[in-house]
């Protein structure tokens, strides 16, 4: 009777054990990186030999390394490559937010961004976008808020250096180093701003460009209106529709993915009809690198 009783108490914490794990992000602590040089079980922007804005760093919060991004020079164009890391992975226990700890040594404005989109059966139920440029030389904790109506079964999470203003580029230099971060309860870090309604029409820089196979994009409407986003190859072909409908005023931020494109210069289109019968419309080039 005691030994079936270990019994079942092991395979109880083995349950537990199992629970917490598929509950946790992967490779969180960031002690375990490949031998290209990216951190196991994420996918990082970095292009060897153009450029590594990605690197693996001694100086950790816990254990023997951390996540160090990088703003550097491409040597293939000499643009600026800002760091984006993320990484997808299943779940089963819906949280309040994603937290982490971070030191950032910031350049001309820039800010890191944290993102956390969380699914069910593939449909996004809960998002958290975080950006803020503190300058911290130890490590502080960082918290983004997040509210799924439903427990996930999947998650994504991305984590990048962003410039001040849409008209600008990342800076040269501007570093962070991330490590431990886990979902949990809100904390009284860094957090979540509250929204406010941009100013302007704006269309960003695609982060990161060049990129492979699949870059961000983002734009800001100051007023409501129907949104239209394509993306075009040399030649003037459409070649994908991001978005095709009525927004509200705010920032948003659409994923392009170029897995089935060949590489090449490809442009994206914003068009904006607003409710007050304005128009706005610009166009960016961006690269994809296989």
């Amino acid at each position: 009777m005691k030994k079936m009783s270990q019994i079942i108490f092991f395979l109880a914490l083995c349950l537990v054990a199992l629970s917490i794990s598929n509950a946790q992000i992967p490779n969180a602590g960031f002690e375990s990186w490949t031998a290209l040089g990216s951190p196991t079980n994420w996918t990082a922007v970095n292009i060897p030999p153009f450029a590594v804005p990605i690197t693996q760093s001694s100086d950790a919060h816990s254990g023997s390394s951390s996540m160090q991004g990088a703003v550097v020079v491409s040597t293939l164009g000499g643009n600026p490559i800002p760091p984006m890391a993320w990484s997808g992975f299943p779940i089963s226990t819906a949280s309040g937010a994603l937290n982490g700890w971070y030191k950032f040594f910031p350049v001309g404005g820039d800010m890191i961004e944290a993102a956390v989109i969380l699914f069910k059966n593939g449909t996004a139920i809960a998002t958290g976008d975080l950006s803020w440029g503190t300058s911290a030389s130890s490590y502080t904790q960082f918290s983004v808020p997040i509210s799924p109506s439903a427990a996930p079964d999947s998650a994504w999470v991305e984590i990048l250096i962003i410039p001040p203003s849409s008209s600008s580029d990342a800076h040269t230099g501007s570093t962070f180093k991330i490590d431990d971060i886990s979902f949990g309860p809100a904390t009284t870090g860094v957090q979540e701003s509250p929204s406010v309604i941009p100013a302007v029409f704006a269309l960003s820089q695609n982060y990161p460009n060049p990129f492979n196979p699949s870059t961000k994009i983002t734009y800001q409407i100051p007023t409501d209106g129907m949104v239209r986003m394509e993306i075009y190859n040399i030649l003037g072909k459409t070649m994908a529709m991001l978005v095709n409908e009525a927004k509200p005023a705010g920032k948003f931020t659409v994923t392009f993915d170029g897995s089935r494109f060949t590489s090449g210069i490809y442009f994206y289109r914003l068009n904006v009809l607003a409710r007050d019968g304005k128009s706005y419309s610009q166009t960016n080039r961006m690269i994809l690198m296989k």
